[in-house]
């Protein structure tokens, strides 16, 4: 195994539906994956409420088992799930509750604090270290994916609640990540079966960015990028592969953590692309870890193999992927003050 090998393997971020670790994610962890993503099914997903037969099998010793073969196999790891207010909390029966979306709108900022760092306490139980939350995303239009799934419709009222979230997990000790950038108000289509778009301009996007603002000064750990294609580009790319996006988020925003993409085989980012030349584009435009959903799990190796054959024909700069693979591992040691 070759060390830029094993820097491919390591900007990776896999979606696991169970605890089992396979084969494909066991020979992951064994070629220098440093990230896994406990995620849930469709039905979860769109329900909100992990199944029965999930919460009977998935104890907190399950959980600890997973992660210590986990860590075992890769040292220090990024350990996510998602534990959102408005849509999925994936270890909702292992912690204290999260208040619904309208009881939260009504909460006192530091009582939003205090509710999401009793949740946060029990997932940093569980093993996990980076939750992928708050969504900062503030619908104004059409979305089939987010509608009814953000924190608030009114920029201010979100980024008041994206802070006390961050506040309050990061108070917990766990790392916190934004979603989606540069947010997703009108969405035509859904990004994950179609090739969804954002009809937007930028400065109409701006107008917006309260939430992600407000995060990113109360110390966020990584922003996810959107999966969907943005006119305010030009040509219109996913976010996930736009350097003029990231580069607004880095520069704009000042935002110098870990910037992941959104899952990479979504129809509107992926297209008719090569799953790798997805994920070297995605590079390229400075992401720094690219999330690959179940479905494209088994490809893992493909993918990495296409990262280390762009940087061999100078398609990827090495030093792009030493930054990435170095964000990451920076990630997955670190504890928020």
């Amino acid at each position: 195994m070759s060390e830029l090998s094993r820097q491919a393997h390591a900007v990776l971020f896999p979606v696991l539906v169970t605890l089992e670790l396979d084969d494909h994610i066991g020979r992951f962890l064994d070629n220098g994956g440093k990230s896994l993503l406990f995620g849930e099914t469709g039905e979860e997903y769109v329900s909100g409420q992990m199944n029965a037969e999930r919460r009977r099998r998935e104890t907190l010793d399950a959980w600890h088992g997973t992660v210590e073969q986990a860590t075992a196999r890769a040292g220090h790891m990024l350990l996510a799930a998602d534990a959102d207010i408005a849509a999925v909390h994936r270890l909702q029966w292992l912690t204290p509750p999260l208040p619904g979306r309208d009881d939260a709108q009504r909460m006192p900022p530091r009582e939003l604090e205090d509710v999401c760092f009793e949740m946060a306490k029990g997932v940093a139980q569980a093993g996990i270290n980076l939750v992928l939350s708050p969504t900062a995303d503030v619908v104004t239009g059409r979305n089939l994916w987010l509608n009814g799934r953000t924190l608030a419709d009114d920029p201010v009222q979100a980024a008041a609640m994206v802070r006390a979230y961050v506040r309050g997990v990061r108070r917990a000790g766990l790392q916190t990540t934004l979603k989606h950038f540069p947010g997703h108000p009108d969405l035509v289509g859904h990004p994950a079966t179609s090739d969804a778009t954002v009809p937007l301009s930028l400065a109409e996007l701006r107008s917006l960015w309260a939430p992600f603002e407000a995060g990113i000064d109360e110390g966020v750990d990584a922003v996810m990028m959107g999966p969907a294609r943005f006119r305010a580009v030009q040509p219109a790319v996913a976010a996930s592969l736009s350097r003029e996006l990231i580069s607004a988020l880095r520069v704009e925003l000042g935002f110098s953590g870990l910037v992941m993409t959104c899952d990479l085989d979504h129809r509107a980012t992926q297209g008719d692309r090569a799953l790798g030349d997805v994920a070297v584009a995605a590079l390229a435009a400075g992401a720094d870890l690219l999330l690959l959903s179940p479905n494209a799990v088994p490809r893992i190796g493909e993918v990495a193999e296409a990262i280390v054959r762009a940087v061999a024909d100078g398609r990827l700069d090495a030093s792009r992927l030493q930054a990435a693979c170095d964000s990451v591992s920076a990630a997955a040691g670190r504890r928020p003050a």
